[in-house]
C-alpha cells in the first residue's frame, strides 16, 4: 500500500490532503497526527481551520523540539473556504 492510502484520524491521507490543499493549508505542513478542528472566526459567519503545522527553515527542514525530540510544532489557523467532503471528519465541521 502507498502512503496515500493510508488513514489518518480524520479520515483518508489522500482526501485530507485534498481538503487542505482547497483550504490553502500545505499538507506536507501537517503532520499525520497533528490535530485540526473547525472553529468560529472572528467575524460573524466566519469559521477557521486550526491545524498543527511544523516549523521549517528557509532550506525546508524541519526545527526539532529539544525537548520531544521530533519536529518543532506551532498552532496555525487559515481561513475555511471548502467544507470538508463526507470521508473527512474534522470536529466542529457541520
Amino acid at each position: 500500500m502507498a502512503w496515500w492510502e493510508g488513514e489518518t484520524a480524520y479520515g483518508p491521507i489522500a482526501a485530507v490532503a485534498e481538503w487542505l490543499r482547497a483550504n490553502d493549508i500545505d499538507p506536507s505542513d501537517v503532520p499525520i497526527d497533528g490535530s485540526i478542528s473547525i472553529e468560529p472566526g472572528a467575524y460573524s459567519g466566519e469559521r477557521r481551520i486550526r491545524y498543527s503545522a511544523v516549523l521549517r527553515n528557509a532550506q525546508g527542514y524541519c526545527y526539532r523540539d529539544p525537548a520531544t525530540d521530533q519536529a518543532a510544532r506551532e498552532e496555525r489557523t487559515a481561513s475555511l473556504k471548502a467544507e470538508p467532503p463526507a470521508n473527512v471528519q474534522v470536529a466542529g465541521s457541520k
